[in-house]
């Protein structure tokens, strides 16, 4: 490989020019390609949540239009790059804006584009690590052994160590091209927003502030290198995974070196085969890492595609080295977003969807002025279909299909999901298609288990604590339940007392008879309970309890039964 002779002195970052006439193509290009994308996203989003609300539940967005929309959009991304390809992605993770057919078109979008010039790299690194490039290393590789849209990769070998690193810089006027790709979304989105209100259907400010904050924590190194050193403490203790290490003195913002990684890309099927290296060992641990991210650190390596992920031989077939790199993008589950899990499928194991959209709502996923009602009832719907499995049935599901189900329930419900959910989603359906491509028989429900019993508390450590929240769930269940007789002994209550008139009236226009309710004056008096009062109080409260017992929920169920013997004793005393 040609490789960077040694240099007199430092030279500043030489200065690639944008002038104002591309900037102003640019400008059209991408103001033009946002304009009809978000439009039709939003538009057709709205139709068919606008048709659920008017009870339309068969209702479906124009699929088809979309993905021709998505495909023209990742076209024009591909020869735009920079930040165009990485709002593809980025959207490519948002299940609440597009149905499952065209997330599928922008899942593809891989962001490679060919290397900026080898004389740019030499004066990134002279610039910011203030020495010539000779002082630093013995050789430094001109061919990018990987290029993106923000920055790329070369291989060089340390001056004096003699150690091979990966040397990472950032792609010229990156920040300044970031910068104007981020106004013209916002200027788009403040266009459509001048037209309609988009907050009641997407809100489009808060899309675009996740994307700004991921693309800025992207392209700032000193802090991928400091997610490298947190990672590489994560696994310090886990045998057959190996974080490069972050070499010390050579990092800046637009520079950062790394210990350089050998190994099979993990998706090089045959190469793997060829080394004698078990596909179904590689699927297992690089899953099993995952999930000890998500279920027990709460911090996660959110780029799991095939060229962030290396396979090294172990010590046998069966017991592979497991390689990650790039820690630009993460995500993270704070203490009190693991908490929201938890009540979400605590909800789910004691069948109260009313407790499982209240945990939604905490953790983001519902707006201000949401109908929660027909959100609860599209929970309900979903819930019929898994709740009640058993483990075994559980193992036999396929994730990619329960994956769909839930991106659609997220499609067709108001909800919005999330930054760090969304990584995790992505992330989460990346490691499905890169388990299964190599070993079809890998179960990833069977290898979650384990974790996921330990994050929620079943298993012995945490049955304490468990206990104490599957109560709280089944006591709120019972609440919900009990909100029926009491609304209907406030109603009563007030028929008795002459607060409310009730009148059959009939209608001369087309003989239908109407039921009229109108609050009477003040000065009616209010007369104590009666016998039809008690009656409704009963057998609601008889009713509720009978659901709850059958539903194993005991405590509350017991106490809806003594609610009914209480209200039945009053109507015997009353006679």
């Amino acid at each position: 490989m040609p490789q960077a002779s040694p240099r007199p002195g430092v030279r500043r970052a030489e200065r690639v020019t944008v002038n104002r006439f591309t900037q102003a193509i640019r400008f059209v290009r991408v103001s033009r390609l946002l304009l009809w994308t978000i439009w039709v996203i939003y538009r057709e989003r709205r139709r068919v949540l606008r048709a659920r609300e008017r009870g339309d539940i068969e209702a479906q967005p124009d699929v088809e239009l979309l993905i021709d929309v998505l495909v023209a959009f990742r076209k024009t991304a591909v020869q735009l790059g920079v930040l165009m390809i990485k709002l593809g992605q980025f959207l490519s993770s948002r299940a609440d804006l597009l149905p499952q057919r065209a997330l599928d078109v922008l899942s593809s979008l891989q962001d490679e584009v060919p290397p900026a010039p080898f004389s740019h790299v030499v004066s990134v690194i002279e610039s910011e690590l203030h020495r010539p490039v000779g002082d630093l290393f013995t050789s430094l590789e001109s061919e990018a052994t990987a290029a993106a849209s923000l920055g790329q990769v070369h291989r060089a070998v340390l001056a004096g160590s003699g150690e091979v690193v990966a040397v990472k810089v950032q792609r010229p006027n990156i920040q300044r091209l970031v910068n104007m790709d981020l106004s013209t979304i916002r200027f788009v989105i403040w266009v459509i927003s001048r037209f309609v209100n988009t907050n009641e259907f997407i809100d489009l400010m808060a899309f675009y502030r996740e994307f700004k904050r991921t693309i800025f924590e992207e392209i700032d190194y000193v802090r991928e290198a400091a997610n490298a050193r947190r990672f590489a403490e994560i696994f310090k203790d886990r045998p057959g995974i190996v974080i490069p290490k972050v070499v010390d003195g050579y990092i800046s913002r637009r520079v950062l070196v790394l210990e350089w990684v050998d190994g099979i890309k993990v998706n090089d099927y045959a190469q793997l085969e060829a080394a004698g290296i078990s596909r179904f060992a590689v699927a297992k641990r690089t899953v099993e890492a995952y999930f000890y991210q998500f279920f027990e650190v709460g911090f996660f390596h959110a780029d799991p595609h095939p060229g962030n992920i290396f396979v090294q031989p172990g010590l046998s077939p069966t017991e592979p080295t497991v390689a990650f790199v790039d820690f630009g993008m993460v995500g993270a589950l704070t203490r009190t977003t693991k908490q929201g899990l938890r009540d979400l499928f605590l909800g789910f194991v004691v069948n109260n969807p009313h407790a499982m959209v209240a945990a939604l709502a905490h953790l983001g996923f519902i707006g201000e002025g949401a109908n929660l009602a027909a959100i609860e009832r599209g929970v309900a719907l979903m819930m019929d279909q898994y709740h009640g499995m058993t483990l075994g049935e559980a193992r036999d599901l396929n994730v990619r299909d329960v994956a769909v189900e839930v991106e659609d329930l997220f499609y067709r419900q108001p909800f919005r999901i999330p930054a760090q959910f969304a990584f995790a989603g992505r992330a989460i359906g990346t490691l499905s298609g890169l388990a299964t491509g190599l070993a079809p028989e890998f179960n990833l429900v069977s290898v979650a288990v384990p974790y996921a019993q330990k994050f929620l508390g079943l298993n012995r450590d945490g049955a304490s604590q468990t206990a104490q929240q599957l109560l709280t769930q089944m006591l709120d269940a019972g609440r919900t339940l009990l909100t029926l007789p009491m609304a209907l002994e406030r109603v009563l209550a007030r028929i008795e007392a002459g607060q409310l008139d009730v009148r059959i009236a009939e209608d001369g226009r087309d003989g239908t008879t109407t039921l009229l309710a109108r609050r009477a004056g003040r000065r009616a008096t209010r007369q104590p309970m009666s016998g039809l009062a008690t009656f409704v109080i009963s057998l609601a409260s008889l009713a509720a309890g009978v659901v709850l017992t059958l539903n194993q929920l005991v405590v509350p169920g017991w106490f809806c039964l003594g609610l009914a013997a209480l209200a039945t004793a009053s109507l015997l005393l009353r006679r």
